[in-house]
């Protein structure tokens, strides 16, 4: 188990909510978590809320992956659930995700949830060979890019790449020169292009990094592909991947995805571009984002620069850094004198919220000006804009 992963998955049982779902969230699509953390998960599912102040899990766990006896136990739970239990569409979603050869060996336990003409696409792919999945992945462009577009077939593109990769069918040199030719020929991105992001990601090629670093400074590029370029950023996350990102962590609109990436990786070459980031910057956007991502690589060396920003004012209508910094603390075994204070401030602002009249909670909202998925939602929650009314 990743170092990193040790240390954290133990509070997904934390009894202090706020710790808990802080928790659950540090290791949000990092790529670090296996099968048994989502099994860890689980257990925090069953055990139910430990205070009125209490988040829901259970959404917070697709992000995880399924081993066999995760693919089981969801399906077993699915297997005597009501249809009108508000947690089917979670359990229905992370059998969706699970891989290819999962779903393939549990076929005859799966198929009522995901379907049966979604299962036999699924099941075709291993025995495709590299021509046919390229044929295929290229109908699935065509449709993406000329029509509408479909999470599911977008997903199945996913799932025929990795079919390939495992077949041998991309070699490095392919995602080299279809990178460099892309970004030469079409003045915007398209869904071959995007598909070239994700194959990098997957083969962890270093080589590219730098030119996807790049693409970061087109911020008329969409939202969609500077969110699939910080995902293989992150699958890659060596040092090369740091200090590219760290370059131009901080130029124009795009810093909520670059500091993103850097609070995604979770090593100490990270954390230093980050602090180092923090003392540069006077943006207080800039500055609330890269401290609350400190505070998730449970960074103590950034304790006091964060008590400051506190002090003095920080973007409040993004996040809680006081949670941050609580939770921070909490986790290292810091008796910092001002826990108590911290926390009597979560649990006002928990129950503001528990008690807001229905009427004055936000609504989704339209998203008619353009809205990256990884910038606070318009509504004004806090949350990010995918997490929210995306």
């Amino acid at each position: 188990m990743d170092r990193f992963v040790e240390r954290v998955e133990p509070y997904f049982l934390s009894e202090d909510p706020f710790v808990q779902r802080y928790a659950i969230e540090m290791l949000e699509d990092t790529y670090l978590p296996g099968g048994d953390t989502f099994l860890t998960g689980l257990k925090a599912v069953d055990r139910g809320p430990v205070s009125e102040y209490s988040s829901p899990i259970l959404p917070n766990l697709l992000y995880l992956p399924l081993n066999e006896e995760g693919l089981n136990e969801v399906v077993n739970r699915l297997d005597v659930m009501s249809k009108k239990d508000n947690n089917r569409l979670s359990y229905i979603q992370l059998v969706t995700n699970a891989s290819t050869e999962l779903l393939i060996a549990y076929r005859n336990k799966v198929y009522q949830y995901i379907g049966e003409k979604q299962l036999k696409e699924v099941e075709k792919l291993p025995s495709l060979t590299i021509e046919e999945l390229y044929m295929a992945l290229a109908d699935v462009m065509v449709y993406l890019d000329e029509y509408e577009f479909d999470q599911d077939f977008y997903d199945h593109g996913k799932r025929i790449i990795k079919e390939l990769i495992k077949k041998g069918g991309i070699e490095s040199w392919e995602v080299q020169n279809g990178l460099q030719n892309i970004m030469e020929e079409e003045e915007f991105f398209g869904f071959e292009g995007i598909y070239v992001v994700y194959m990098a990601g997957e083969m962890r090629e270093e080589s590219v990094v730098p030119l996807l670093v790049s693409l970061f400074k087109n911020e008329e590029e969409g939202d969609f592909l500077f969110e699939e370029i910080a995902n293989t950023l992150v699958k890659i996350g060596t040092d090369l991947v740091v200090q590219e990102v760290e370059k131009i962590a901080l130029y124009g609109n795009t810093f909520f995805y670059t500091l993103d990436v850097l609070g995604r990786i979770k090593t100490k070459e990270a954390e230093q571009a980050l602090l180092r980031l923090f003392d540069q910057t006077e943006d207080l956007t800039a500055r609330t984002i890269i401290a609350d991502n400190l505070c998730r690589h449970l960074s103590t060396d950034a304790i006091p620069r964060i008590e400051v920003l506190i002090e003095t004012g920080y973007e409040d209508g993004l996040l809680c850094l006081e949670e941050s910094l609580y939770v921070n603390c909490v986790m290292n075994g810091i008796q910092h004198p001002k826990l108590p204070e911290w926390r009597h401030l979560l649990e006002v602002m928990e129950l503001e919220m528990l008690n807001e009249p229905a009427a004055l909670i936000p609504q989704p909202v339209i998203n008619e000006e353009k809205v990256g998925r990884n910038d606070p939602c318009p509504c004004g929650s806090g949350k990010k804009y995918k997490k929210c009314c995306l």
